[in-house]
């Protein structure tokens, strides 16, 4: 439990957030997006986690960690659709 309030009170502000750090996030979205519809459902949002973790997000690796995967999906998926579109990922990365 410990691990998700710490998680939760970091606001996954950098699983999506571009930096010289991190590679390219939306290269990262669209290998994800297995069916190329611009929507991560779950399992796809899981392997665009899991990419921006081997990319060097340091948020996205602790949430790989913790396995907080439902946690993370819920912070950006602004319309409660159980899924994550790009303009979700951008809005959240503006107002996280």
């Amino acid at each position: 439990m410990r691990g998700l309030t710490l998680l939760g009170g970091l606001a996954l502000p950098l699983v999506f957030a571009v930096s010289a750090a991190c590679a390219d996030p939306v290269r990262d979205f669209r290998s994800a997006d297995a069916n190329g519809n611009g929507i991560l459902e779950v399992g796809e949002f899981r392997l665009f986690v899991d990419l921006r973790a081997d990319s060097g997000s340091t948020i996205a690796k602790r949430v790989r960690t913790f396995r907080a995967y439902g946690l993370a999906l819920s912070t950006v998926d602004y319309d409660g659709d159980g899924k994550v579109s790009g303009a979700e990922l951008v809005r959240y990365d503006k107002n996280p």
